[in-house]
């Protein structure tokens, strides 16, 4: 709650901000490439398999972004700058863990399986604001809300039959993102870091196989560190 406040207050004290007119151009074309500390939860998994997990993948980063934006540009007021926005994302999930195959209907063999290579693209929508602090650089607050359509779940060893795929269209989360641009004529480039983030609970992995005890709750506030970089045209 800390942090969506405090994006919150960041993002109305730039609108607040009067001065020269802003000089971001009406349109961007990005891309953005991520990284995410990876999600160990595994709550009460049988003791002597968790511990082996976690033993086994001690490295804090995991989880892998790719996006492609375009943006709109709204209005100025000032130094300050709205911008509407829509693209395409991809995120990979590395960390090996049980999941729930039987989601799927391909698979209803009653074993236990595990995966290390989970991918979900997304289809977001995004509001930001860019304040400039002078003509090379300026900072950003942005609120995302995405949308899944399609995920697939494999494993890079073992001969497990992989993968599962599933085309589905589904709200998925919303998040918050605080960054600093550097513009070079028509060249942007950024760095971000995300603020908040809300969530659907992905059932697939988080259910009775690791005894989750959230089985009455659909939605949750879980934000693992996460940075962006940024490249984009502007015209």
């Amino acid at each position: 709650m800390k942090k969506i406040m405090l994006s919150l207050g960041v993002l109305f004290l730039i609108q607040s901000a009067f001065g020269q007119t802003a000089s971001i151009s009406n349109w961007i074309l990005s891309a953005n490439v991520g990284i995410e500390a990876h999600d160990k939860r595994l709550f009460d998994y049988a003791r002597p398999e968790r511990e082996a997990l976690l033993r086994m993948q001690p490295e804090f980063w995991g989880t892998y972004h790719l996006g492609f934006h375009i943006q709109r540009k709204l209005f100025n007021k000032g130094r300050l700058a709205g911008m509407l926005g829509v693209g395409f994302t991809f995120e990979k999930a590395t960390f090996d863990r049980p999941f729930n195959h039987l989601h799927f209907d391909v698979d209803n063999f009653l074993i236990l399986r595990h995966q290390n290579d989970y991918k979900k693209y997304k289809v977001p929508i995004s509001y930001g604001l860019f304040f400039e602090i002078n003509e090379r650089w300026s900072v950003n607050g942005a609120f995302s809300a995405n949308f899944l359509f399609f995920r697939s779940i494999g494993r890079d060893s073992y001969s497990e039959p992989t993968p599962y795929r599933e085309g589905t269209f589904g709200f998925c989360d919303i998040n918050g993102t605080l960054g600093i641009f550097y513009k070079l004529n028509n060249i942007l480039i950024g760095f971000n870091m995300r603020a908040f983030n809300f969530q659907k609970i992905d059932k697939i992995i988080f259910n009775s196989l690791i005894k989750d005890p959230r089985t009455d709750q659909t939605w949750e506030w879980y934000n693992p560190l996460r940075f962006d970089l940024t490249v984009g045209y502007t015209w």
